[in-house]
């Protein structure tokens, strides 16, 4: 799979604004001369040779992007937009504390002889971070990848926006075990309260929606979690095989033209 990372989250209102600008140029037009007259047309062609997804990290600040990243793994779920991504951390770089990295190991999965199969660190540091990401947009079909090539614009429409961030589940796991332990006890936390004995509970038909709204979210989750995960190969954007897939983003047809007959204000309606 490759993956362009790209940064820039989609702004409607940006959109909308400019499309209702060039809506009031069309209305407003008289045939006179025009203070902004077109000085140049390009032409358009459609590419559909590459499934495009854009990955948005709105938690990741554009200065440090995951360009060049040790991807060891990419899973994919095709039917629900999911996307999890592992990446190794450099644990020889300066800026990595060896001791915390240890100490965070230990506590997510146990001493070194305490440690099984589904440890998340099995080195016995934390060395991989793990990103997760879903469905951003309902509708992608507004998208479009853009290569501007010898003049030409070349468009491929965005299968899917998947807005990535990281994974914080070994944090969870870490709680888990320090309650198992007796390690994870807070001095005022309150004196425990006598039990109480079973009371009839009716709940109101506000609290009944909600039960009724936490019952369809966990069978969507049940659903999702249903779908395996496909795994991918990732390929860095400069590499051989990122540039040969780039290329599918040309279109490679540009004898074929498309008959269209909407007029220009509704096509620009339709971008909304």
């Amino acid at each position: 799979m490759d993956t362009d990372m790209d940064h820039n989250s989609l702004d409607k209102d940006d959109i909308n604004n400019s499309v209702n600008k060039i809506i009031d140029n069309l209305e407003n037009d008289s045939g006179e001369e025009d203070d902004n007259p077109i000085v140049e047309r390009i032409p358009v062609f459609t590419a559909n040779s590459l499934n495009a997804f854009l990955l948005q990290y709105p938690v990741r600040p554009a200065t440090m992007p995951y360009d060049g990243a040790q991807v060891q793994k990419l899973l994919f779920r095709p039917n629900h937009n999911q996307v999890e991504m592992h990446i190794g951390l450099d644990t020889n770089n300066d800026n990595y504390d060896e001791s915390q990295g240890e100490q965070i190991a230990l506590n997510v999965d146990g001493a070194k002889g305490d440690r099984n199969s589904d440890a998340v660190f099995k080195s016995g540091k934390m060395d991989v971070q793990v990103l997760n990401g879903g469905k951003a947009v309902e509708d992608s079909r507004k998208y479009a990848v853009g290569v501007f090539k010898d003049n030409k614009l070349h468009l491929t429409q965005v299968k899917g926006v998947i807005t990535m961030r990281p994974n914080l589940g070994y944090l969870d796991k870490s709680d888990k075990r320090a309650k198992i332990e007796g390690r994870l006890t807070d001095p005022d936390d309150p004196e425990p309260e006598p039990k109480l004995e079973a009371v009839t509970v009716k709940f109101s038909k506000g609290e009944a929606e909600k039960q009724r709204k936490e019952k369809s979210y966990q069978s969507i989750k049940s659903k999702e979690q249903e779908e395996p995960w496909i795994n991918l190969r990732f390929n860095q954007m400069k590499s051989a095989r990122g540039q040969d897939e780039r290329q599918n983003l040309i279109c490679d047809d540009m004898d074929k033209k498309l008959q269209v007959d909407t007029q220009p204000k509704q096509y620009l309606n339709k971008l909304k």
